[in-house]
């Protein structure tokens, strides 16, 4: 059974309201969720807890309209007390089920819940287990290399496209079935009848389809190392739409500069699909390996207390904005 995971935002809530709402929450979930912590400004929310006096700012109004995840406001009165009324739950909280009932309706059974976090690929994806190959970072340099002029992409498939890096342009082989490839993979300079194979009408941007197209090639994940501090040049530009949000979020943790293991931890992604994130990196030239102490990634624990602060400072500002003072 594939492990699903919950992205939860909390915003404005005391430590101790936070931590029993955690446990509450991993208490009635089923095991094959996972719920991930997160803070408000989190761009992959799947669920929002807000205190009632944060509502209404301006931040979290704007974290509601961008995201459009359910949400929970949470206050304290004890008149209210175990009732969730217009998508506000009163503590304290004694009766449970409530919550339960809350969270399964509007979190767990989500659609979108479910078709973002299936795995981007599958465990049992059959990979080509072989050290012998010539796939290294210095290979794709070198494939890349902008005096080295038109070149013939090709595998047993036969072939993928021409590219020029000098231009930064691919043309492609538009009767080819296969999106991705495999260790068949080669590379030779381009003859007048390997042109003939492909439409020179249409381009790619060569970078941006390099990159696609080994992320579409499972078998090269293994080429990766699974562990190790990288940095991309610049943020890809994914074709899949449903493997957006997943790109886009590892991608802003190895701009900075990242280790592989630590983003896996923190964010639950599974350590294949970090690896072929750093294929396709590796084969468009976007990604150099650098030094632990380059590395400026850091966890999102003291972001959440810089983001509380903020809702604080925000939350007051409109106070004495109102009242004068």
């Amino acid at each position: 059974m594939h492990r699903h995971y919950i992205h939860i935002g909390i915003a404005g809530l005391s430590i101790h309201d936070a931590d029993e709402l955690k446990k509450t929450l991993q208490h009635i979930t089923p095991d094959h969720f996972i719920l991930q912590w997160n803070t408000a400004s989190d761009p992959h929310l799947d669920c929002l807890l807000v205190y009632e006096y944060f509502l209404e700012t301006e931040g979290i109004q704007r974290v509601l309209k961008n995201q459009k995840c359910p949400y929970l406001c949470i206050s304290k009165n004890d008149l209210y007390s175990n009732q969730i009324i217009n998508n506000t739950l009163a503590l304290p909280l004694q009766n449970t089920q409530i919550l339960k009932h809350w969270f399964e309706q509007n979190v767990l059974n989500s659609e979108i819940t479910s078709e973002i976090e299936e795995p981007i690929f599958s465990s049992h994806v059959q990979i080509q287990q072989s050290s012998e190959h010539p796939y290294t970072i210095n290979f794709f340099k070198e494939m890349l290399h902008p005096e080295k002029g038109k070149l013939h992409l090709y595998d047993r498939h036969g072939t993928i496209a021409i590219i020029d890096s000098a231009k930064n342009l691919a043309w492609l082989n538009k009767d080819r079935a296969e999106t991705g490839t495999d260790f068949s993979f080669q590379y030779d300079f381009a003859s007048t009848s390997d042109l003939l194979k492909v439409t020179r009408r249409e381009t790619q941007i060569l970078q941006d389809w390099l990159w696609n197209f080994f992320w579409n090639s499972p078998s090269f994940a293994q080429i990766a190392p699974e562990d190790g501090h990288y940095k991309i040049h610049y943020w890809p530009k994914p074709a899949h739409p449903l493997h957006k949000k997943r790109i886009f979020q590892i991608s802003a943790c190895f701009i900075q500069g990242a280790k592989i293991s630590k983003i896996a931890e923190q964010h639950a992604i599974p350590l294949l699909t970090l690896r072929q994130f750093i294929t396709a990196s590796m084969a468009s030239g976007n990604i150099e390996k650098i030094n632990a102490w380059e590395s400026r990634y850091r966890t999102t624990e003291p972001v959440e207390k810089t983001e509380q602060q903020n809702f604080i400072k925000s939350f007051f500002g409109k106070l004495r904005f109102k009242f004068g003072f």
